[in-house]
């Protein structure tokens, strides 16, 4: 990629940046990252409420085990459903609005196109979901822990940890969604088959839990959840494994894409 490539993927990460934070789109990426945080305090409330948190939670073991709870619910629903509606509209969206044209008609080659929305798309879900994530962390520790154990310097290492993962989520799961929206008209039904696929990993046969992003992601929890009891155990994956495979993942996912808008032809009519 020569300067000139570089300086356009730029041009067009600030443009969809703005789209993304700010544009009519966004609200329901906001509403999906304050889940979390949402059922967070309504857990402070209501264990304030009535005398304090469970014996179990309280200390700083306490507000880990929680969390770990609670990762699950971030990692396996929030930041997957964001995910799908990010990056399934970064053409779509274009499409159904008529505005795909524009990109098409400016000299830019298409594949700078799909690097420069595809950066943008998970600089977005990395702030908001990121964001969640930290603020949840904070949160739980401070009150199960104390503040002066949320802050610090273990538990904000581990933080970074989950945030790290969180990051990495939306690298993997954005690449997938990206291509799905740009093969497929239909989302709904490919979105929620691989919604499908991501939550019953646990139970598939060892070879198959490693075609997913949730598994290698797992192998990368600083505290992963213990399997239940009629999950079907798999050699956990080792983070010299899972950090490259999702960045290898990503990288061939992006070329497909690159391919595949090649060769895309507007036709508005017909959605």
């Amino acid at each position: 990629m020569n300067a000139l490539q570089v300086a356009q993927v730029r041009g067009v990460l600030r443009l969809e940046l703005r789209k993304g934070l700010l544009g009519r789109r966004s609200l329901p990426v906001y509403l999906i990252g304050l889940l979390p945080l949402g059922a967070t305090f309504v857990f402070v409330l209501v264990s304030t409420l009535v005398g304090g948190p469970p014996q179990e939670f309280r200390g700083a073991g306490g507000a880990h085990l929680f969390f770990i709870a609670q990762f699950q619910f971030i990692l396996r629903f929030v930041l997957y459903v964001g995910c799908v509606w990010i990056f399934m509209n970064l053409f779509r969206g274009e499409v159904i609005d008529r505005s795909l044209h524009y990109y098409f008609l400016t000299p830019i080659r298409r594949e700078v196109l799909v690097a420069g929305k595809y950066l943008a798309a998970w600089s977005t879900a990395s702030a908001v979901f990121g964001g969640s994530t930290a603020l949840c962390y904070v949160v739980v520790h401070a009150y199960l822990g104390g503040t002066s154990s949320a802050l610090s310097a273990p538990v904000l290492a581990v933080l970074g940890q989950y945030v790290g993962v969180v990051l990495l989520g939306c690298l993997g799961y954005g690449a997938v969604f990206l291509v799905v929206g740009l093969f497929l008209r239909s989302l709904i039904v490919p979105a929620l088959v691989i919604f499908a696929w991501e939550s019953l990993n646990t139970f598939l046969p060892a070879f198959l839990k490693k075609i997913s992003v949730v598994f290698y992601l797992q192998g990368l929890i600083p505290l992963p959840p213990p399997d239940g009891p009629v999950s079907i155990l798999a050699e956990p994956v080792s983070v010299w494994i899972a950090l490259p495979g999702i960045l290898l993942f990503t990288a061939l996912t992006l070329v497909a894409a690159g391919w595949r808008i090649r060769h895309v032809e507007i036709a508005y009519g017909t959605e």
